[in-house]
Order: structure tokens, then sequence, then C-alpha cells
């Protein structure tokens, strides 16, 4: 699924890149590479998470407490943008 982007992400000229299931590269101008993922939990809710590296530790994580999963995909920019703009 290709997330909706939030409207400040355009603005701070990011890109979002595909890179295996159910997770995306960005790149932004001053900004390091960052990368989100999302799963579906046990519950058939959904997590999200902002890592450094595709398969390395997570920065910052959600516990899976989503119905949806582009509800996953908005918490998963509001972690990137928590985690490395601010």
């Amino acid at each position: 699924m290709q997330p909706t982007l939030p409207f400040w992400f355009k603005q701070r000229q990011a890109k979002l890149e595909p890179l295996g299931e159910n997770t995306f590269k960005v790149t932004a101008p001053n900004q390091g590479e960052a990368y989100l993922h999302v799963w579906a939990g046990a519950n058939g809710r959904w997590g999200a998470a902002v890592r450094a590296t595709p398969d390395g530790a997570n920065l910052d994580v959600t516990s899976a407490e989503f119905e949806k999963e582009d509800e996953a995909w908005q918490a998963a920019f509001e972690l990137y943008r928590r985690t490395l703009v601010v």
C-alpha cells in the first residue's frame, strides 16, 4: 500500500521510495536516511516504526494499536517527524 503523504512531508522536500513489504525509505535535504515500517499485529491491528537502517533496531515504535493500515502509516510519519525532523 502506498501511504498518503502528510502535508509537511512535501514541504520538507522529502521523498519516499518503496523498499520491501511494508517498508519505505525516506530521504530529505538536511536529514539522514530513515526507514518507515508498519506491520500487522497478532490482534489484527497495525503498528509502526521508524529505523535508521532497513533491518536495524527501531528508533521509535508504536504498539499494534491502529485499526487500519493507513492509520499506522500516518503514525510512522509522525514518529519520523518527532524523531528526526524536530
